[in-house]
Parts: C-alpha cells; structure tokens; sequence
C-alpha cells in the first residue's frame, strides 16, 4: 500500500481503560524514546475513544491532522514508532484503517524488559534512569516472620453445579487482578508456628519455598500441623538452616511410622473421612487426597514408595494435585491396579503437561478422548489427529465405564 491519504477513514479502539499509573508511565518511560510528537499522536488517538464502548466514531486523517497541526507524513513517521514499541497495532483493508490502541507495560514489566529499559537508559542517561525508577518503587512491609492464612475460594463458598464452561470474548481486560485459588490443604500456619520452640528456629525466616514444600508434603502424607513440627524439626542442620530434600524424607519417614502403628493412626484421624462425596467425578478428584485414592484402589494400605511418586508429580512435573488424582486412577485402571514405576508416570504426566491439562475438567476429558481414541483403534478407525485442548465446542462426549463404575464403589 501507499502512505496514507487526508481522506482515508480510520476509527480507534482499545479492550481497556486507561489509568493514572499508565498515564505516568508513558510520559516518563516511553516519552523519552519515542518523542513528543509519537506522544502526542497516542494521547490524541485515545482521547478520540468513546470511553463506554472504548471505540471511536470514523475520522478522516485531515482530521487528526488538524488536531495535531503536524504534517501527514510526520504523523505517519511517529505512527510507525508507536507500532515498534508496541502502543499501537495498524490494520488496512480498501484505504480504510483501523488503529488498535495497546496499554503501556507496567513499571517492572517495562525497566526489566531487555529491551526497552536499556533504550531509555540510552535517551535520558543512567542517572536520570535512576530517579525515575524510585518513583516508580513500593514500600513492602516485611512479610517473613508472617504466615498467609487468605482464605480459598472454595472454603468460603460452597460448590455449585457447574454447567459448560464460559468462554466469551470482547469483553474488556485491561490489567488482571489475582485468579480464584482453590486450596486443596487446611493447614494451619498459626499451629504449626506456635509449637515450634525458638530455640530450634527462628520462624520468620521459613522461606516462601519452605513454606510451599510443608504444605505439599503434609497433603500427599496425611501429615497434621504437629506431624510436620516433629518433620520440621529433625529437618533442621547444625547451622540452624532447613534443607528441602531432608525435609521430604523426614516426612516420609514420619508418614511410615503412623502407618505401621493402626491404634496411633486411628487417635490422630490421619485419615480424615470424607463425607458427602460428590457424585461428579470431578468434584470427587478435587477433594480427596491421593493417600485417600490410592488405599480405596488399592484396598489397604498405601505404600511411601507410590506417595513418593505423587510427591514427585506435583513438585517435578508440575502438574495439579487435583489432576494427579486422576492420572492415578487412569493408570491404575490400565495396568489393572498395580502402580507402574515413577519413570512411567513421569512420562505421562508431561505428556498431560505439554497438552495443557491443568484442571481436574480437562483431565477427565482427555481420560475420555484416549478412551475413544482406544475404541477407534479396536475397531480400526483411529484418527491420526493429536489431541487438542478442549473446549466447549469441541469437548468429547464419551462415556468412561471404568470412571462411572470407580465412583459407584466409593459412594
């Protein structure tokens, strides 16, 4: 195409309000690299919005020439630096143009970038770069000697029939705030910190990483506030420093002496009951523990090795507790109830990983997919199409006999 003309129409749009924050950040971080006149032409491309449905009227560009008194051809030149900097994508079809306003990178997002912090180091100087950036810097209480105790989502509200998932697009977006947690443990920080000795450990320097170690350790082993104490406080060196791994083993070593002792383990319900199970097997999976999973498949008593693999899937893999539980089910399934080694679950598990199955829904959907998929291929119609995310659209629709027959057993 050509430049652009005085007579072409274009309108603006953008999927979310601008704020005060953006606002600084234009004018101090990306003014300098850009210039006054690409400011200017972004400020000006914005103020055209119509601030309900953040879209504007259609304009000429003599009009927006008449607004900036600057010259088409300048306009067009600062345009293109909006577009390399990321504030502005352009579209054209038939002379007419269509401009998409982007919203500024946040502060951190914008000095770590590797890229645009060294730029506008170059335009405005190291020294000047540093004094912006204490504008920009929050002061943070020290959280250390504290412990999070936010509640989850769903230990405030109760569970609900849930229907398709929504998917609905062009909405706005802007900035996000922090997603709904569900917390699969209870474990009660203030407990666990009140029956520590100082004289063992100075709590507040549990690091964040501790912290999340303890509470995956004490869901996969059925592990109390006061089991993780004793767990805590063998993990502890002669320099007063706790180590991860030993962490894990105390644990497990833990784990294996309420297991072998019937009488201790009924006294400290390390077992909890599960009441009310859910008839969906999704909300099943979400809330039972893997130790919980495991003895029901298994019939007694579950061994530290098969915890061990749990352990691993969660920490290693990365993979969801509540999808842990049920790749152990499907597995258990298929090699009729007798746990493969880790290596194997290891492979499964990234494999899950790569095909984004990171909620117990689309984990049960896969479990589907590969049913059918074994069906097909029984019967010689397999497709040779890999599997792809689910959607709304697109979910399979097949029943798993094993899924429907596992879930009467435990009712």
């Amino acid at each position: 195409m050509d430049g652009i003309r005085r007579n072409d129409p274009f309108i603006t749009y953008t999927k979310g309000n601008i704020s005060a924050a953006d606002y600084q950040i234009l004018s101090l971080f990306y003014q300098p690299i850009i210039g006054a006149q690409a400011y200017v032409l972004y400020m000006t491309l914005l103020s055209l919005l119509d601030r309900q449905n953040l879209c504007s009227s259609t304009y000429l560009h003599c009009d927006l020439e008449s607004l900036l008194n600057i010259k088409l051809d300048i306009i067009e030149k600062n345009r293109y630096k909006l577009e390399a900097i990321g504030l502005l994508n352009s579209y054209y079809l038939n002379d007419q143009f269509i401009y998409e306003i982007k919203l500024p990178l946040s502060a951190q997002s914008f000095v770590n970038d590797g890229v645009l912090g060294q730029y506008l180091i170059a335009a405005i100087t190291n020294d000047r770069f540093k004094k912006l950036i204490e504008i920009f810097k929050l002061k943070l209480p020290n959280k250390k000697q504290y412990f999070k105790i936010s509640k989850a989502f769903n230990e405030v509200f109760a569970s609900i029939h849930q229907e398709d998932p929504l998917n609905e697009n062009q909405l706005m977006s802007g900035k996000k705030g922090n997603s709904i947690k569900v917390n699969l443990s209870e474990f009660d920080w203030r407990l666990f910190k009140d029956n520590i000795p100082e004289s063992f450990f100075q709590v507040q320097d549990i690091s964040d990483a501790i912290k999340e170690k303890i509470n995956n350790l004490a869901y996969i082993y059925g592990l109390d506030e006061l089991d993780m104490k004793e767990v805590f406080i063998k993990s502890i060196d002669k320099n007063k420093e706790i180590n991860l791994n030993r962490l894990a083993v105390e644990a497990r070593e833990q784990y294996q002496i309420l297991s072998t002792n019937i009488e201790k383990a009924s006294e400290k319900a390390v077992e909890p009951e599960i009441r009310n199970i859910p008839s969906d097997p999704a909300e099943y999976f979400k809330i039972v523990s893997p130790r919980a999973l495991l003895k029901e498949m298994g019939e007694g008593m579950v061994s530290t090795a098969d915890l061990r693999i749990v352990e691993r899937l969660i920490e290693e893999v990365g993979l969801d507790k509540g999808v842990v539980n049920v790749l152990l089910a499907y597995i258990a399934k298929i090699k009729d109830g007798v746990l493969p080694t880790y290596d194997y679950f290891q492979k499964v598990g990234q494999n899950w990983k790569r095909n984004q199955i990171d909620t117990v829904e689309l984990a049960i959907d896969y479990v589907r997919h590969l049913a059918s998929e074994a069906e097909k291929r029984k019967n010689g119609t397999a497709s040779e199409s890999k599997y792809k995310k689910t959607t709304k659209n697109n979910r399979p629709d097949i029943e798993v006999d094993w899924l429907e027959d596992y879930m009467k057993t435990i009712k």
